[in-house]
């Protein structure tokens, strides 16, 4: 067909085209029009004027843009390091726009049925794309999926909300991160006929007035951790001394339709993701799915173990704990007695939680003394490496073969470390503490 305004366009599938030819970013290319007409009812004079509209505004997209892109490759940055090799130049701190066109770029201006029009960019880390919406106040940042099946909405509280299509009502939030800003996507529980509700609205006005507060805490509850002391991190909070711990980045806040809300934390330690609930008194960490299902989940309240997760005859909760001077995102498992903890568990748990950093290096001579009392029998079987080898092992080395999976209560209130070990490959070794002293026993034995 030919259009008045668009020119001559062809058919597929569910849009017209075109080709256009544009200098973008210090490049000259080829770009796709596509004009979105699922049922090929026809271009729509909304599209028509929305077209003008770009055409009228694409310097000073062409200007503004590479901010935001800029913005969301940071945002993004620990997903994209995991996809493709990096050069120096590329790293999150030193990443400029330029290097973002390196990466990436626009292949089409999309026109959505409702006028609302996008880039979509090609790049290198992910095979859909992605693609910027245009058309509102401020750029927004979405993926493909969510501009071919665009769902918007205008809320007095969250402004501009755009469906995923699954789940959420998404949005964009910045959160003052100590001496720098980080971007946080907003994501609200909520199909795409019911909206959000007001009890939503309300907890996100609130978290606007209060965010720089909540990360205080949530730095005020990471604090006795890196210490490895307790009362120490306590005088510190109480003189209101400045304190930074940086290695946890709110990455997107979750707000049920239940009240619960929280932060999706990405973790420097073992660069993976914590939730964070920030809607209770105290802070609490969990599996970052968890976070997101809690609404669903069967939850047992305790005032000494604290919130654990119901899973079976177990109640689970996830800890921060600091083992050997490293920081480590652990599973603490309870086994229950008809759904409730013991008395047992409840003191072996306030013991445990007043260890310092220092109690658990007496596990390092606990394995050595086991490792070498084992030493013949496993150099019959195993490839032991040379810093392993019985004149050079340590009471350090020795600990590279042991992995840490998760603390373990049973319900008399024995506790331990379960580990994983070649020295013991069918039912794995456990460090229990439930006396206030180490011990090396099978994990049978807890069980």
């Amino acid at each position: 067909m030919k259009d008045e305004i668009l020119g001559e366009l062809e058919f597929n599938k569910y849009v017209w085209k075109k080709s256009l030819n544009k200098t973008m970013f210090g490049s000259e290319i080829v770009v796709r029009l596509l004009v979105q007409d699922n049922n090929q009812e026809g271009i729509l004079n909304i599209q028509r004027e929305a077209y003008k509209t770009y055409l009228k505004n694409e310097e000073r997209y062409i200007k503004e843009i590479p901010h935001f892109l800029l913005d969301y490759y940071k945002w993004y940055f620990e997903e994209i390091e995991k996809k493709v090799k990096l050069e120096e130049d590329d790293q999150k701190d030193v990443a400029t726009e330029n290097t973002i066109f390196e990466m990436c770029n626009v292949c089409q201006v999309f026109i959505c049925r409702d006028g609302s029009f996008a880039w979509v960019f090609a790049c290198s880390w992910n095979d859909d794309g992605f693609a910027v919406l245009l058309s509102e106040s401020e750029p927004r940042v979405i993926t493909r999926d969510q501009l071919r099946n665009l769902h918007k909405l205008n809320d007095n509280a969250f402004g501009t909300l755009i469906h995923d299509n699954k789940k959420y009502w998404t949005t964009w939030d910045k959160l003052p991160f100590y001496n720098e800003i980080a971007t946080v996507l907003v994501e609200v529980e909520g199909n795409e006929t019911e909206g959000v509700n007001a009890s939503q609205q309300k907890i996100f006005t609130q978290y606007l007035l209060h965010k720089s507060e909540y990360l205080k805490k949530l730095s005020d509850f990471l604090l006795p951790i890196y210490l490895g002391d307790k009362e120490e991190a306590e005088k510190m909070i109480q003189t209101k001394q400045p304190v930074v711990v940086k290695t946890v980045t709110p990455k997107r806040l979750i707000i049920d339709k239940n009240g619960n809300f929280g932060w999706i934390c990405h973790t420097n330690w073992d660069d993976c993701y914590i939730g964070v609930l920030l809607s209770e008194k105290q802070i609490y960490v969990m599996r970052d799915y968890q976070l997101r299902e809690l609404s669903e989940s069967k939850i047992l309240k305790d005032d000494v173990c604290g919130n654990l997760f119901i899973d079976d005859m177990f109640g689970c909760k996830t800890e921060i704990v600091r083992l050997f001077n490293e920081i480590k995102t652990t599973n603490v498992a309870f086994k229950l007695v008809k759904g409730k903890l013991t008395q047992q568990q409840k003191d072996s748990y306030k013991l445990y939680q007043s260890f310092n950093s220092n109690f658990w290096e007496s596990i390092k001579d606990e394995m050595l003394e086991y490792y070498l009392d084992l030493y013949e029998d496993l150099d019959s079987y195993m490839n032991i490496p040379e810093y392993l080898t019985k004149e050079k092992v340590n009471r350090d080395t020795v600990m590279n073969i042991v992995t840490f999976k998760e603390i373990y209560f049973s319900n008399d209130g024995m506790a331990g470390w379960l580990c994983e070990s070649p020295t013991d490959e069918e039912d794995g070794i456990a460090f229990e503490f439930s006396e206030g002293k180490i011990n090396l026993i099978p994990q049978s034995e807890i069980f």
